[in-house]
């Protein structure tokens, strides 16, 4: 069966122009507008965007500058609330700076030399309150009483170092009788050290001497004048008034 023939076979016009296309010479919007009531196109339709005046560079690495400074400033601020926030906590949490020292002069402390005393040439050395297991402390304290001279003051039984608390004198001196931390106690009956008192012995002129050494004599009894001497007391030694002393008669035994 013989094919259908279009209704325009054969008229030239209608015929597919099998000859390569010609390329137009008019600009690209006239192009457009060759076809009967067809709206040219817009100028620059179908144009590529013109590219921004100036450096092409210049937008991007401004950009690249803002991020960098933004992100070192919320790194700034980080470390300004972490300061401000370690601060507040220490202040409310952490140690007490104006906490009172711990050591303090009391009967059964411990004391020890003051490297820092600067009157070098007072009647007793001069020390410091310390901690009993601190290793500069050398004496235990056994008393500590009013006195306006040190000197005149009865110290315990047992005391081996006689001093003056803090350096204060006149009115406000303390006397402080210790115990030395160590085994070397001259200040026990008859070893011939510390604050004489009863069972000491003396030399004829009244220094303290240890009960071995010749012609010492044993102390029964420390008085001031106007006071008898204990009972047992063979002998007297006057001294008469010294404001370094507490007593001006030494009773002595046999």
């Amino acid at each position: 069966m013989p094919s259908p023939v279009s209704p325009d076979a054969g008229v030239p016009e209608h015929q597919p122009d099998q000859r390569r296309p010609r390329t137009s010479s008019l600009p690209r919007e006239a192009q457009f507008a060759t076809r009967p009531g067809t709206a040219a196109p817009p100028p620059g339709f179908g144009r590529a965007p013109a590219a921004p005046a100036g450096d092409g560079h210049h937008d991007d690495t401004g950009r690249r500058g803002a991020s960098a400074r933004d992100r070192m400033w919320i790194v700034v601020a980080f470390v300004v609330a972490a300061a401000v926030i370690a601060a507040v906590g220490f202040y409310f949490f952490g140690p007490d700076a104006a906490e009172e020292p711990t050591t303090a002069w009391a009967v059964e402390s411990c004391a020890g030399p003051d490297p820092t005393a600067q009157d070098t040439g007072a009647a007793t050395d001069t020390y410091r309150p310390l901690s009993c297991d601190d290793p500069e402390a050398t004496v235990t304290v056994l008393d500590i009483q009013d006195a306006v001279r040190v000197e005149q003051v009865h110290c315990p039984a047992g005391t081996d170092v006689l001093f003056q608390k803090e350096g204060k004198a006149g009115g406000e001196t303390q006397a402080v009788c210790a115990r030395n931390l160590s085994d070397d106690h001259p200040g026990d009956a008859g070893r011939g050290g510390g604050q004489l008192l009863a069972g000491d012995c003396v030399n004829g002129d009244g220094g303290e001497v240890a009960c071995s050494a010749d012609g010492a004599r044993k102390v029964v009894g420390l008085v001031i004048g106007g006071i008898e001497c204990p009972e047992g007391t063979a002998d007297q030694l006057e001294l008469g008034f010294d404001a370094n002393r507490s007593y001006e008669t030494i009773c002595l035994g046999k």
